[in-house]
């Protein structure tokens, strides 16, 4: 994935009601952020984040003979992408501060592979290493 698509995921990521001007102005504002108190390369910060946090592991619910599984399937790049930019944006809403300061912790922070989020991927992965042997169900 090129950096330039990554900053044009997330600004569709950030974009609520269609308003794609408000969401550009967070991710320019975010790029300041970057550049000024951090002094590093916004794109490059943003590609590391998401290559560091992208889920390779996704679940379905199944309910068969009165269970619930939760079958484990490989996600497609693009929707690992799409996963990984999703957690970054609900995290930094979560996060009393301003969007796009909560948003550049974030990153900062999952480029250096840690923080929540990474801890959040690595528990998706544990969960799906847990649940293989339920992957025969994938069809349902």
């Amino acid at each position: 994935m090129s950096k330039k698509k990554a900053l044009d995921l997330l600004t569709l990521s950030l974009m609520k009601k269609g308003e794609k001007h408000v969401a550009e102005s967070v991710v320019s504002e975010l790029m300041f952020i970057l550049r000024q108190q951090y002094k590093v390369s916004p794109s490059k910060i943003i590609h590391e984040a998401i290559t560091h946090v992208k889920p390779f592991i996704g679940f379905r619910n199944a309910r068969l003979r009165g269970t619930s599984y939760k079958i484990p399937f490989f996600l497609k790049e693009e929707q690992q992408v799409k996963t990984a930019l999703y957690w970054f944006v609900s995290s930094a809403k979560k996060n009393n501060s301003k969007l796009s300061i909560s948003l550049a912790k974030e990153l900062i922070q999952a480029s250096m592979k840690q923080g929540t989020l990474v801890k959040k991927r690595d528990e998706m992965h544990k969960l799906g290493n847990q649940n293989k042997v339920f992957a025969h169900y994938r069809w349902f």
